[in-house]
């Protein structure tokens, strides 16, 4: 097949329809249920549906009318355009625009109403050109600053879109410096070849992206999901132990600390008993949102099992876990007070053990659950701090503190 520019012209409007036709099939069978997913898939299809019948009008010039080879042609051109960059938009979660590029198309309708303009080569290209590259650029500026979920697919697309902007500027360069009086005249030459070659590459780019970043999202939730404990949205046992394993194989060389709390929730059957399992996942609700608002960025904190969660304090002493282990409890109680009008008293008890980075993960879960054990047999709302040596033996025990409401002395 002889690469010219009626052959690429070709494969462009082929492309452009079965690009359409293709998402259109995403859109209606893949079991996504995410609503901006699928409504993004829905305008990338036919916003490539709009531009493809402008790719044909536009090929059809000198043989229909130019109201339609030009105006319509273009109008559709900048309007489905529109639709795909609104379409990326409402991907990441951001608002379309669709209007916007109503306006701009709706303007171009009304400038070629202007003899002067509708007559002139020059400024129908730089007005349609122009509007083609500054939305692509808005998509690549969407693709590395608004990609908050670090999508590889949505990168991917921002570099192809900026190479279709490359494209564009050398058409209108070349049109700018060479000044063609048409269309027609311009589509032999070399530098429209070079300019096809780039549409057609990213055409292709873009029907395969948009299905690869749904699909892209997609396992990356499955994988949170299983990652994550249902009920409370914490990380549970297997993705903590991952998080907190990860941290301390980075820091491996350092000479630093870490600690890791364990807490277990008491009074937790009573109130399932007399209350009802709902008050019950309500409370292990609550312990997780103050586990979320009040540790800092760099903590990991999960759900073991049943009522015990964890936390893995990176670089943090004893004295600083000791007082983390005693805000977490006391927002604990103050939160099931104030949201039982006082009726409900749960309690935590705490088992805490801090480290240096040189002592493994599994002999500090060891020994958090030895000082947990020790909290639950000394009494309610109890908190047992121990201090590993290097070698992995324990130094020494911090006193413990109670936080139950009905004592005066809760922290």
């Amino acid at each position: 097949m002889q690469l010219d520019t009626p052959t690429l012209f070709t494969c462009l409007m082929i492309a452009e329809f079965a690009g359409s036709v293709i998402l259109l099939l995403f859109y209606l069978f893949w079991p996504s249920k995410n609503a901006d997913s699928k409504r993004s898939l829905a305008m990338w299809s036919l916003g490539m549906f709009l531009a493809a019948w402008g790719t044909v009008l536009i090929a059809l010039r000198g043989t229909i009318p130019d109201a339609l080879s030009i105006i319509a042609a273009n109008f559709l051109i900048i309007l489905g355009t529109g639709m795909r960059r609104s379409g990326f938009a409402v991907f990441l979660g951001l608002r379309g625009h669709v209007w916007l590029f109503s306006i701009v198309a709706t303007a171009w309708l009304v400038l070629c109403m202007v003899p002067e303009f509708m007559g002139s080569f020059l400024m129908r290209t730089n007005f349609v050109q122009g509007t083609l590259i500054v939305s692509g650029l808005w998509v690549v500026a969407m693709a590395f600053w608004e990609n908050r979920e670090r999508l590889y697919s949505v990168k991917l697309l921002g570099i192809v879109t900026l190479i279709e902007c490359a494209g564009f500027v050398w058409f209108t360069l070349n049109q700018n410096i060479l000044l063609f009086p048409s269309f027609l005249a311009a589509f032999p030459e070399g530098f429209t070849v070079i300019f096809l070659v780039t549409l057609l590459f990213s055409m292709i780019m873009t029907i395969v992206l948009p299905a690869s970043m749904v699909i892209e999202r997609s396992l990356q939730r499955f994988r949170e999901k299983a990652s994550q404990d249902d009920l409370t949205g914490l990380a549970n046992r297997c993705s903590f132990l991952d998080a907190a394993e990860d941290w301390l194989q980075e820091n491996s060389q350092a000479d630093t600390s870490y600690s890791l709390l364990l807490f277990e929730m008491e009074e937790f059957k009573t109130v399932n008993e007399k209350y009802s399992p709902a008050m019950g996942d309500a409370l292990l609700q609550l312990f997780a949102r103050i586990l979320k608002d009040t540790l800092s960025e760099g903590a990991v904190s999960g759900r073991l099992s049943g009522t015990k969660f964890a936390v893995f304090l990176p670089e943090t002493d004893k004295e600083l876990t000791h007082l983390s282990a005693q805000r977490l409890c006391r927002r604990f109680a103050l939160g099931c007070h104030e949201a039982s009008g006082g009726k409900l008293v749960v309690t935590i008890s705490v088992g805490a053990v801090s480290a240096r980075v040189s002592t493994g993960l599994s002999r500090a879960m060891v020994t958090a659950e030895q000082a947990l054990d020790k909290a639950t047999k000394q009494g309610k709302a109890q908190i047992v701090t121990l201090d590993l040596a290097p070698n992995g033996t324990v130094k020494k025990s911090a006193g413990q503190s109670a936080f139950s409401l009905q004592r005066k002395n809760a922290a």
